[in-house]
């Protein structure tokens, strides 16, 4: 959505905000300043510091700075629009869009949050005092939920009685089924149901998770449909209560039911999350990492196969994120263990292992190691497991380790993991290059990977722009994602244009930027323009059939092989870089 620079300044010049850092930070009056702890990072002595004149706020210790919207991004987790919204609705300023569709939307949304906000608000109320609403809350007792926690995570009751929610909001079935909350004939969607509210980061309802209580009507669980607010595969559940949580501890879990969520929060971890009926997604794990860069599964991560494994391992090298899994009891999760043991779910949690050596861990512990069969067995099963891996230095490591608990041959461990990553190769299941992996079913690739010498090259390009961009061609990059990268950064004042650009792209270019050059710029020209020659020597030589063609071709062929030779050694490399650019420029 599009939001006029007018509107932005209106709203900016409406908010104090020396009154909204106060919500987050305890700040004291410091001459012509206000002075605080930092909320973005742990220090004892203050070093933060808010100017209320000049309206920006600076941190002396971690140096993140800016105006009251990008400290709303910063403490929120918000994307600029939703930053100007949240401060426009505490304003009571209403935006004028620029787009008219995009006001429509925005209209129609905002009616659908309401009604969603008013349900919960009912739902909690119904369950907190109304009579229909005892055997909730006598199940809830039951497994040990107290009115401060029912309060604390807003749960409601939807009561049996069909049109309750429907006269409470004293709305219409067209508005009531556009919200997720009824059907076309006038019907409530849910009924008899302990309700839990779902949310936005900052906390704003965009639907729910209906659970079924005992000697109820099946599903178990019945979340709200798909609505103009409401998209499951992009939200998850208690990310609005844990998300500071999140922030300051650098970790997320990952569970499975929104009990377990609560479950977490009950035991001294309130930092879980929950999908909402649905497997982990790329989306989830876009969300995720804006808060934090450890992800610990605390669900049941045996059962779901190579095809899960790939993604885990693609996002780990995607978003830099690392993946755990929580060492849970078989068969237990972390809602029944809060119940039972919660000292035992703390030390489930904090004795995470990563991914890949949880998969390991589980198989030698299902076979006899005291005979030579079993461990030959669990060396194959592992191996596999192992291989499954796309980094050769991390496959390593697993050998190395593996190799000494089983007491076999490393090199044979090694020979037979190489083995099993090969033959994965060939039935196109793994590819060495991680970033050519998109496992998610139904996900966009977008702009496609890009190979590690064309980010190198784009890291000088933005680092070394007069030495390196004359000697750059749009042609030199195979992959979209770079090409288009490259026509950015030879735009006048390109950062001016990264706000109207792809956000795989974007992200890209804002890595790159704090990036140092791996190599000298020109070594770096010779990386790419290596395999551009080699495409060419094929074309000329081994896709020609013609002989006249081949003895035309011939010398350019011998002088595009002297040039690739000369670019491999120092003392003549930029000649030749330069050459083969120069040719380039004119056969495009």
């Amino acid at each position: 959505m599009a939001i006029s620079d007018e509107d932005v300044q209106k709203i900016k010049d409406a908010t104090d905000i020396v009154s909204v850092v106060s919500q987050y930070v305890t700040l004291k009056k410091a001459g012509m300043r206000w002075a605080g702890l930092c909320p973005f990072h742990t220090e004892k002595t203050g070093s933060f510091s808010v100017n209320a004149v000049e309206g920006f706020f600076y941190c002396f210790g971690c140096q993140k700075t800016g105006d009251v919207i990008q400290f709303v991004r910063e403490i929120e987790q918000l994307d600029f629009v939703e930053s100007v919204e949240w401060l426009a609705e505490k304003a009571g300023i209403v935006i004028e869009y620029t787009n008219v569709n995009d006001a429509s939307v925005h209209r129609e949304k905002k009616l659908v949050s309401e009604l969603l906000t008013r349900s919960a608000q009912f739902f909690n109320d119904r369950l907190l005092s109304s009579p229909d609403a005892g055997k909730a809350r006598a199940y809830l007792r039951n497994r040990g939920f107290t009115r401060e926690t029912v309060e604390a995570f807003q749960i409601g009751y939807a009561p049996m009685q069909t049109g309750a929610l429907r006269a409470f909001l004293g709305t219409d079935a067209t508005k009531m089924e556009a919200a997720g909350l009824g059907y076309p004939g006038g019907g409530s969607f849910f009924r008899d149901r302990l309700m839990f509210p779902i949310s936005e980061p900052n906390g704003q309802v965009i639907g729910f998770g209906g659970r079924m209580l005992p000697e109820g009507q099946p599903p178990k669980y019945k979340n709200s449909p798909q609505s103009k607010v409401y998209d499951k595969s992009k939200v998850l559940y208690g990310l609005n209560f844990a998300k500071k949580e999140i922030v300051a501890s650098g970790q997320i879990i990952v569970c499975e039911g929104y009990t377990d969520v609560i479950g977490c929060a009950k035991a001294g971890v309130p930092r879980a999350v929950a999908t909402c009926g649905t497997a982990l997604t790329e989306q989830h794990m876009k969300l995720m990492t804006r808060f934090a860069k450890k992800i610990v599964l605390a669900f049941d991560a045996d059962g779901a196969g190579q095809a899960a494994a790939d993604r885990f391992y693609a996002w780990e090298k995607s978003y830099e994120v690392e993946v755990f899994v929580a060492q849970l009891p078989s068969g237990s999760d972390p809602g029944q263990m809060a119940e039972e043991n919660p000292e035992a779910l703390v030390e489930a949690i904090e004795s995470a292992r990563p991914f890949l050596d949880h998969r390991i861990a589980r198989v030698l512990q299902s076979i006899d190691l005291t005979t030579a069969e079993g461990r030959a067995r669990a060396s194959d099963m592992a191996a596999q497991i192992i291989s499954e891996h796309p980094n050769d230095l991390v496959r390593d490591q697993y050998v190395v380790e593996l190799a000494g608990k089983l007491k076999v041959s490393i090199e044979i461990l090694r020979k037979l993991v190489l083995k099993y990553f090969q033959d994965g190769q060939k039935r196109g299941d793994v590819t060495k290059d991680v970033e050519a992996h998109n496992y998610e079913e139904g996900f966009s690739k977008e702009l496609g990977p890009i190979s590690s010498a064309e980010r190198n090259l784009l890291c000088a390009v933005i680092h070394a722009p007069e030495s390196v961009k004359q000697l750059t061609i749009k042609e030199m990059f195979n992959s979209e994602l770079a090409s288009v990268a490259f026509d950015l950064l030879c735009k006048e004042d390109w950062k001016k244009h990264l706000d109207a650009e792809n956000e795989q792209l974007v992200a890209l270019i804002q890595r790159l930027s704090v990036e140092r050059i791996e190599a000298d710029p020109i070594e770096l020209l010779s990386r790419v323009l290596d395999p551009i020659i080699d495409r060419w020597q094929m074309e000329l030589v081994y896709d020609v059939t013609d002989i006249e063609r081949l003895r035309i071709n011939e010398p350019l062929v011998k002088w595009l092989s002297e040039r690739q030779a000369e670019m491999h050694l120092e003392e003549t490399r930029l000649t030749a870089v330069q050459a083969i650019t120069s040719w380039l420029r004119s056969v495009s």
